[in-house]
């Protein structure tokens, strides 16, 4: 990697903090949690940008979306927030905003295979971010469902 390449990889990652903190504010996430919101959608960002050049945008969507959800989760936690108000601010940065106005300005250009392009990849897109949340959500859901069964089984033979 190249310094030129490191700066940029710094550049885009700091951006990427500071929309995520611009999203927050539109909608008013409390300031307590404005810089950690920040540092979700800043690291997810940053994965995108790593898994990106190898995989392509919609399996490097679902990579950083993997790591946002978690990264969320955990925040939800250690901060005793929603986890909404870190999954909301957190995906900006991966929202396909570009790929959609592409989709129209192509169609309205009579330009069909390349809005057909653009509406399939930010269809992917949107849908890898989808299945992010879902997968994390999921996989936390069936942890706590076992833990749970495990805990009532060892209480069950503590008092039988």
């Amino acid at each position: 990697m190249t310094w030129m390449s490191l700066f940029s990889l710094c550049f885009q990652t700091a951006g990427a903090y500071v929309a995520t903190i611009t999203a927050a504010i539109m909608v008013e996430i409390p300031r307590s949690l404005l810089f950690k919101c920040g540092w979700v959608g800043a690291l997810g960002y940053l994965i995108y940008l790593l898994v990106m050049p190898g995989h392509g945008p919609a399996v490097a969507t679902l990579v950083a979306g993997i790591g946002i959800a978690i990264l969320s989760q955990l925040f939800a936690r250690n901060f005793r927030a929603p986890v909404t108000m870190f999954y909301i601010p957190g995906f900006f940065p991966l929202v396909p905003g570009i790929g959609v106005y592409r989709t129209a300005f192509y169609y309205i250009n009579d330009n069909p295979a390349q809005a057909s392009h653009y509406l399939l990849q930010s269809a992917l897109i949107a849908g890898a971010i989808a299945l992010s949340i879902f997968l994390v959500d999921s996989c936390l859901e069936i942890y706590h469902h076992l833990r749970n069964q495990a805990n009532a089984k060892r209480k069950e033979q503590s008092h039988g």
